[in-house]
């Protein structure tokens, strides 16, 4: 399976300009820009915390769309935001703020990118819109504890709590887990561990522009080196040390490409031609496929990191593409568990 062949849409390519243009901007807070990938802790630390402060205060000034519904998961174990889009989630949006997953179809567990030292609900809130629209699903936003402060497993653990908390109200037949760039890489992680502890799996898996492997062993990592407009080596090796901790980067619990796939749901993968982690999501996949999983890999001609996050024709393609492979795989009828039809 892949993307589209043709060369991206002048739209696509005007948007990348402004992307590589945005991305230096933000990359050069402090006074040295970006820290080289041996630089001491205490500069890796600073620059993370100074770039997740820059994302954070750009997505504050996002506005959130009129149709959307944004509400905090109050009684969730990790701070968690639903995201509902009114457009065929009526039922949603008729339920209590707090509780969208008692009076719709299926709910989307989708944990963030970020490279796992930045990222959250806000700046993620746009793409959980245009997969609630797609899917026709409630999507639910944890913020996980973030490196360098918090390194593994504490972002596996926030990951798993939450998966547990959610098939408590949720029926695990109507639930679809996803994950974008490091979200992508703990949510495959994620289903590792919930078949490895006897947990009901989830309908389906998605994964965009997935981290799989923070060894960094694809040869795409040095191949594409020079055509990816976002990412770098200099960027994704500390961004590696930093949420490993004391763990291997190969170890299966930290990369999920090398963990064993067997018994896995179906999955759908989606990565752009352009970027450094094109290796990851090829490589998962066909491992996938060797295991026996229902897996298949979206590669989009021309495109970039995480691309269904940008207003561009192939993005609205892909969350198309997406939602409807969430809504093949998910089951009819309300989503809520037996007994929590109604309010407590």
């Amino acid at each position: 399976m892949s993307g589209p062949a043709t060369s991206p849409a002048l739209r696509t390519r005007l948007v990348r300009r402004g992307l590589i243009a945005s991305l230096c901007a933000i990359r050069s807070v402090g006074a040295g820009g970006t820290p080289a990938p041996d630089a001491s802790v205490e500069e890796l630390t600073s620059y993370a915390l100074k770039l997740r402060s820059s994302m954070e205060e750009m997505a504050a000034r996002a506005p959130a769309g009129r149709r959307l519904r944004v509400q905090r998961a109050d009684d969730a174990p990790v701070p968690s935001t639903w995201v509902t889009d009114e457009r065929g989630l009526e039922g949603a949006l008729a339920a209590p703020a707090d509780e969208p997953w008692r009076d719709v179809e299926r709910v989307v567990l989708h944990l963030h990118g970020g490279a796992y030292v930045l990222g959250s609900a806000a700046t993620h809130r746009g793409l959980a819109a245009a997969m609630s629209r797609s899917a026709r699903a409630a999507v639910l936003l944890p913020e996980y504890r973030l490196a360098p402060e918090h390194t593994f497993p504490a972002a596996a653990d926030d990951a798993f709590e939450t998966y547990r908390w959610l098939i408590d109200r949720v029926d695990p037949a109507h639930l679809a887990v996803s994950g974008d760039s490091a979200g992508g890489g703990l949510a495959a992680g994620l289903l590792v561990r919930v078949r490895d502890a006897g947990l009901p799996l989830p309908a389906c898996f998605v994964g965009m522009s997935p981290w799989m492997d923070l060894a960094a062993t694809g040869a795409s990592m040095q191949e594409l080196a020079a055509v990816d407009p976002w990412l770098t080596a200099e960027l994704v090796v500390p961004a590696a040390r930093a949420y490993a901790g004391e763990a291997a980067l190969d170890d299966p619990r930290v990369s999920p490409l090398y963990a064993e796939l067997a018994g896995l749901p179906p999955m759908l993968v989606h990565v752009g031609s352009d970027e450094i982690l094109l290796d990851d999501a090829t490589r998962f996949v066909a491992r996938a496929r060797a295991a026996g999983v229902d897996a298949s890999v979206g590669r989009f001609t021309g495109l970039w990191h995480v691309f269904h996050a940008f207003p561009v024709p192939e993005a609205r393609q892909a969350v198309r593409e997406i939602g409807g492979f969430i809504r093949r795989h998910t089951g009819t009828g309300p989503a809520a568990a037996p007994g929590r039809r109604t309010a407590a």
